[in-house]
């Protein structure tokens, strides 16, 4: 269901992907607005990823399915599609072993999204205050740091691409709850500078708590979605599995 109001960020139009002749999503409308934080949540194989592939270029959609700003995007390269203003922190971080931290950030600057005269981005000193603990660490490789270090290398990368929507990948996967709230505490800063985030998130009442709004994945269809706070445990549960079965 579509929600309300002014003209979306991001939208998808019936949307469907393949995967060869597996059919992986079917029929998806869901939109984002400029600075809003939406979950995307659903088990392990509902499409969550397959949908933010869709949303990046590395998976093909047809015409019209994907827009940003009202704009087509489906078909363009993912490195066109970032230079629109989309940007991914990636399931598993993907960074750059063997270089700094800094090198790691570095990266993203060379590929970033262009912004009008006069426009203010995110920039390193603006990453490290973002993230103190990465810039104590920004002459160290990176496979020496911890794994929630990590990740704020790798949001930090995503930031310096000056994204306007954010694609979150499983952020707290392997982390341990006292990092995940670290982490998470910095998504409304991010939000409130007017980037627009995609959460996917297993973790039922991480995702609710940390969005504004959500959508629940069932098989490649979406099952539910509205107001993230609106949703008791019931609603969730029959949403996320099909079946009575509890969430955590």
């Amino acid at each position: 269901m579509m929600s309300p109001g002014p003209s979306p960020l991001l939208s998808t139009h019936a949307l469907v992907a393949r995967y060869g002749d597996f059919q992986a999503l079917f029929g998806l409308d869901i939109e984002v607005a400029a600075g809003e934080i939406v979950a995307l949540i659903g088990a392990n194989g509902a499409g969550k990823s397959t949908f933010l592939k869709c949303l990046i270029g590395l998976l093909p959609s047809g015409p019209g399915m994907v827009r940003l700003d009202g704009e087509p995007i489906s078909g363009l390269a993912p490195h066109r599609i970032v230079h629109r203003g989309i940007a991914m922190i990636p399931e598993g971080r993907r960074l750059f072993t063997g270089m700094s931290v800094e090198d790691n950030l570095r990266v993203a600057i060379d590929h970033a999204r262009r912004l009008a005269a006069g426009a203010t981005g995110w920039t390193l000193p603006r990453v490290y205050e973002l993230f103190p603990a990465i810039a104590e660490k920004r002459c160290a490789a990176v496979e020496s740091l911890s794994g929630g270090q990590q990740q704020m290398v790798a949001i930090g990368r995503a930031l310096l691409c000056n994204p306007r929507l954010l694609l979150c990948d499983e952020l707290s996967l392997g982390l341990a709850p006292g990092v995940i709230r670290e982490v998470y505490a910095a998504l409304p800063a991010i939000a409130a500078e007017g980037t627009a985030l995609v959460l996917v998130e297993q973790d039922v009442s991480l995702a609710q708590r940390s969005s504004a709004r959500l959508y629940c994945l069932l098989e490649g269809r979406v099952t539910l979605s509205g107001k993230s706070k609106a949703f008791d445990r019931a609603a969730l549960t029959a949403a996320f599995f099909g079946a009575h079965h509890a969430v955590a």
